[in-house]
């Protein structure tokens, strides 16, 4: 019997998961296309291409936004109690004590006062693997961790060192980490990128839109869970 019912919840987990991927993602994909196929077709000026790369940057965005949600959800991660701005200087105290390299947090204004749930733990890891870089392989004194406005629509924040630097040799495969970091960033519709400093440092930096961090948390956890209560 308990069988049976644990195939159920996994069939309608299923079914919700195809559904959420339908109505999300393949609704947009499947509109971008056919978009670019009647744009390649027209007479257009600089300002229109310009202009149509807007709204295919803008839906892109949006595919992202309910892939790394649907992911986060189907995770299971656990969510972080408190804000990320006392949650990272707090992790950069006891990275301080355990290390004894000098670190410095800073944050702009421009930093939004709250986010989701999922950005804030997206945000948070990606912060606490950079630091953990630093610790294992960079040699280095001091660190910085900033978290700033990047322009009207985006923020960032980056962490930088003063060791050794990275290795970017586009010959040799990521770590884990790294590869960590930049899916956490894609899942939050942004990009990072990692920048040397001639041997004298290394720098993690990763920009965001801003209404990504702020959007509202999706309710699949729930909808899971009624629907799983609905089928016994």
């Amino acid at each position: 019997m308990v069988g049976e019912a644990d195939a159920g919840v996994e069939e309608e987990v299923r079914r919700l998961v195809a559904r959420e991927l339908h109505d999300r993602v393949a609704q947009t994909l499947t509109g971008m296309l056919v978009e670019v196929e009647n744009f390649k077709s027209a007479q257009v000026g600089w300002q229109e291409v310009v202009q149509q790369l807007d709204v295919i940057q803008a839906s892109t965005r949006q595919v992202l936004a309910s892939i790394r949600q649907l992911l986060h959800d189907l995770r299971g991660e656990d969510t972080l109690q408190g804000q990320l701005v006392d949650l990272v200087r707090a992790a950069v105290t006891r990275f301080e004590i355990r290390t004894g390299i000098a670190t410095k947090v800073e944050v702009s204004e421009g930093w939004p006062q709250s986010m989701n749930s999922a950005a804030s733990l997206n945000l948070f890891r990606i912060i606490e693997e950079a630091l953990a870089n630093v610790r294992m392989h960079s040699g280095a004194q001091n660190v910085g961790v900033v978290l700033e406005a990047h322009s009207e629509t985006e923020v960032a924040l980056s962490v930088s060192d003063d060791g050794r630097g990275i290795d970017t040799d586009p010959l040799r495969p990521a770590g884990l980490g790294t590869i960590g970091m930049r899916e956490r960033a894609l899942f939050l519709g942004g990009r990072l990128w990692i920048e040397n400093e001639n041997g004298r440092g290394a720098t993690v930096r990763a920009v965001f839109p801003k209404a990504l961090l702020a959007a509202a948390p999706s309710p699949l956890p729930e909808t899971i869970t009624l629907e799983a209560q609905n089928h016994k």
